[in-house]
């Protein structure tokens, strides 16, 4: 969340599920929410839009035209309709001639937004249809590029669509519209428009834009005002076959794929048949010799009468998209059951199936499942299905329950191979996360879920781990289909990246204001700044270009490039602030961009005693509330933003990708911090896409709180965010986290390196000592932590990032504990050997360090070892390494091997 969520006050949450111990405790952190506590206004005056027409007023006007079902009220974009329940005062003055006829002025270049706004009087309105003649000019220019947003445009996925409309009787529907102006057109451009109601006359607006004046600058993306920036609803930025940096191509020999560090091979199901893993039990290095990933093919089974189906496979036919991927097709039929298989597998890692059943005739089955046996030694680790991350058990058994339970993946690996299985269906809508998820849960696959009849059964079984997903018995009826869906990942997706995880250092404040930022950040060793949302120079949520704000955040990006550090935004999906202009015209298309829900009845960990009154008054009914923050210091100080929830796999997505080209090209950034996002895969490798072309050298970071708890419905955050990985640099591993947990709970839930990554720690600065096991420290500048700037000088005086780091998850690291209760990783140089050891208890601990002193091509007499001084972490002082070491609870030491 926002303001971190979740880790002093206890709360105890029922055991559900005997198998798992793990829901006994999580903790809340109240600071974390603090700011949504206080109060403040808002700061949003109303508009002549915003004031209702009376009784009598709007008694007086309907019965001006008798019998007529329907009214059109053209408005430019300069007053937003925001009244849907009522008609405005101001249109009840509205003739005939009014009501049909339309003049707007725009620029050469501009991206022209108005809109038409329709009211139903007695009787809804049912599939209304609008479409529209290009404009013209007398001297034969023809603008064509004209939208209406409300009935269709390019969806998330880059694909055209077309919706249809409904009004309800005594409401408004405003109608926004855009048209391109081309830069070199000058004069007034006619055109009409049709709204027709199914069932009613058409109605003809008239529509005049008179077009003059210097070029717009950007289209109008430059001034919110102009609201120009609804056409990046529509934008197709990013949809391409291009990959990102730090991965390959895929290259493809007829059944086998090879991508960054892994190999698939498909059997004649077209399913993975075999998959290597080339990376070193260390993330840092490809080599030349794989590990297999699984025990024997995966496999789609159908059983009838107690026996598997023999399914006969048809021929794989390849269609290829490189360098990004390569797709397949093929059948499987057994009597009258057909099952249709498609996949695809990305550069990143991604491999997604698309399993259609049908039957000629009506046929019994006994089950439809998924075989997925894995490697003992590739299944070391297990998180999802209600276990949080660490070590697998021997035997785990998981039923569908998408209300209490925001769970529908499991991942299973070791660090250098591992596989993640998500199972979906025909009805999949993508889900709220965190706190909000019970207002947007999972649908149960009909499919995989069937009537909560399927689950997951985890188990040994003839030398393999294997993972049954089955869905129990069902007749398959003729004429239908059954959509049994399948997404992988292979990971870890990418090698660790030494530079970033040991050189970008962040400055994150959690203050309003900014004036010391830079200062601070350069005084304590930071390079990159994060700018979060509430500050002076970026008031509102997830809206980083108002107006108000802009040209300060231009002069301070300008500013911290000047003194050679970067900026990032923060920048994300799942909330819009109310103070986002588009917003009315957002909420003009039903529920397609705003999450529809209880409005004013909400309850929610933020909005617990109700919801602002603003809300109320302004948006009455049909949203969730989100995200309050209030400012007590600087420019904006006693005043609240205001959030409300949005639709996940919208074309809210293309928003935010336009908005970080924009921020790209116009204000310089070097990157976005993000935060819990609703983003798809394809969003955010188009996100990727957009940095890397306009940025070289951005960045992106990503946070998330910890959704294992009753308020997100038992989520494991890596699992929820897995896909997203491949396009993060960095992990922010947030509020609610135990860092009291295992090492192996560490290791899968906080440290990021079986994906490929580096991580920081969040909660109250996380443990320092613990930390360095895993090459990690928390982030500059949050709310109560511990600075982290004395272990970076550290790191820069032992060269840290040019060293070999081998944690302690290798079984062959040259230096382990005797004591279970402790753990120790090394960073090994040619000369030089660093060891982080770190006690797991709170008891004070005795552990002596098995040293192989041949791997580390030094000779125990031929050394020095040392303790040296870090602040706030260790003194210094010599060290016997040969010797029982003593470690107080929760503490460790850096130790220093040197060669004489």
């Amino acid at each position: 969340m926002k303001k971190l969520l979740f880790s002093s006050l206890m709360l105890i949450a029922p055991l559900a599920y005997a198998q798992n111990k793990d829901k006994l405790t999580h903790p809340i952190d109240v600071d974390a929410i603090r700011e949504t506590k206080l109060t403040g206004y808002i700061g949003l005056n109303p508009t002549v839009m915003s004031k209702p027409a009376t009784p009598a007023q709007a008694n007086s006007f309907l019965k001006k035209f008798p019998g007529k079902k329907y009214f059109t009220f053209p408005e430019g974009h300069e007053n937003s309709i925001r009244l849907l329940d009522s008609l405005p005062e101001k249109w009840t003055s509205y003739n005939t001639e009014a009501q049909t006829n339309f003049k707007g002025k725009a620029q050469p270049g501009e991206y022209y937004t108005f809109q038409i706004g329709v009211y139903a009087n007695e009787t809804p309105l049912k599939n209304v249809k609008v479409s529209f003649s290009p404009l013209s000019s007398s001297n034969g220019q023809v603008i064509k590029d004209v939208t209406c947003f409300n009935t269709g445009g390019i969806s998330f996925k880059g694909e055209p669509f077309s919706k249809s409309v409904q009004l309800k009787a005594k409401h408004v529907l405003p109608l926004w519209f855009g048209v391109q102006i081309p830069e070199d057109y000058k004069g007034e451009f006619r055109g009409r428009v049709e709204i027709k109601p199914e069932g009613l006359p058409a109605t003809f607006v008239n529509v005049s834009v008179n077009v003059s004046g210097n070029l717009m600058v950007n289209h109008g993306f430059n001034d919110e005002t102009t609201l120009a920036r609804l056409a990046w609803l529509n934008t197709k930025v990013g949809l391409d076959d291009g990959i990102t940096n730090g991965f390959k191509q895929v290259t493809r020999a007829q059944k086998d794929i090879s991508i960054l560090g892994r190999t698939v091979k498909l059997s004649e199901q077209g399913l993975p048949a075999d998959i290597q893993t080339f990376f070193d039990k260390n993330n840092e290095l490809i080599v030349s010799r794989g590990e297999p990933i699984l025990a024997s093919p995966i496999k789609f089974v159908i059983q009838q009468n107690g026996k598997e189906l023999e399914l006969k496979a048809g021929t794989i036919k390849f269609e290829d998209h490189f360098p990004a991927s390569t797709h397949w097709e093929t059948k499987l039929t057994h009597g009258d059951i057909t099952v249709t298989v498609k996949g695809r597998a990305d550069y990143d890692g991604f491999i997604g199936y698309s399993a259609t059943v049908s039957s000629a005739k009506d046929v019994a089955i006994d089950d439809i499942r998924i075989q997925v046996p894995l490697r003992p030694e590739k299944a070391t680790y297990m998180m999802g299905l209600d276990k949080e991350g660490g070590f697998r058990p021997k035997d785990w058994h998981w039923k569908w329950d998408v209300i209490e339970k925001h769970q529908d993946e499991v991942w299973m690996g070791a660090v250098n191979g591992g596989l993640k299985l998500k199972l979906k269906g025909k009805n999949y809508q993508r889900q709220l996360v965190n706190l909000y998820y019970p207002f947007g849960p999972l649908h149960e696959p009909e499919s995989w879920g069937n009537g909560s009849k399927g689950g997951i059964d985890i188990f040994d079984e003839n030398q393999s781990v294997m993972i049954k997903a089955y869905s129990g018995q069902r007749i398959l009826k003729k004429g239908e289909t059954y959509l049994f869906d399948a997404e992988f990942l292979v990971t870890p997706f990418k090698l660790i990246n030494k530079s970033i995880q040991f050189n970008d250092r962040y400055y994150h404040s959690d203050i309003d204001t900014t004036s010391n930022t830079i200062k601070l950040a350069l005084e304590h060793g930071a390079n990159i700044i994060n700018v979060h949302h509430k500050k002076d120079i970026y008031p509102f949520l997830d809206y980083p270009f108002a107006n108000d704000n802009t040209p300060d955040l231009k002069a301070f990006i300008d500013s911290t490039h000047n003194k050679g550090l970067k900026t990032k935004i923060y920048y994300t999906t799942r909330e819009i602030s109310v103070n986002a202009p588009e917003l009315w015209a957002m909420r003009a298309l039903g529920d397609e961009i705003i999450y529809p829900g209880p409005g004013m009845a909400t309850r929610t960990l933020v909005n617990p005693n109700g919801v602002h009154p603003w809300l109320g008054q302004n948006l009455k009914e049909n949203f969730i509330p989100g995200w309050v923050a209030t400012f007590t210091s600087g420019k904006y100080k006693g005043r609240q933003d205001l959030a409300i929830l949005t639709r996940p796999d919208s074309r809210l997505n293309n928003f935010f990708l336009g908005g970080m080209e924009w921020m790209c090209k116009e204000l310089q950034i070097d990157g976005i911090y993000m935060d819990d996002l609703a983003l798809d895969r394809e969003t955010m490798q188009r996100t990727r896409k957009i940095l890397e072309r306009e940025r070289p050298g951005g960045k992106i970071d990503m946070h998330t709180w910890n959704h294992y708890n009753k308020y997100a419905k038992w989520a494991s955050s890596l699992n929820l965010y897995m896909d997203m990985l491949p396009y993060i640099d960095h992990l922010w591993v947030g509020e609610a986290r135990d860092y009291n947990k295992s090492a192996d709970y560490w290791l899968i839930e906080v440290s990021g390196v079986p994906f490929g990554l580096s991580s920081q720690m969040l909660n109250k600065g996380g443990n320092p000592w613990r930390g360095m096991v895993f090459g990690i420290t928390n982030r500059l500048g949050w709310f109560k932590a511990k600075t982290p700037e004395h272990i970076w000088k550290f790191w820069d005086d032992y060269q840290i990032e040019r060293k070999q780091m081998i944690g302690f998850w290798n079984d062959e690291i040259p230096v382990k504990t005797n004591n279970p209760k402790t753990e120790a990783t090394i960073y090994k140089g040619k000369d030089e050997v660093i060891i982080a050891v770190a006690n797991w208890t709170s008891d004070p601990q005795k552990c002596k360090l098995n040293i192989d002193w041949k791997s580390l091509g030094l000779s125990p007499d031929q050394i020095t070892a040392e303790i040296p001084e870090i602040i706030e972490f260790q003194e210094a002082r010599k060290i016997d390494v040969t010797k029982e070491i003593e470690l107080e609870g929760e503490k460790g030491f850096l130790i220093v091997i040197k060669r004489k």
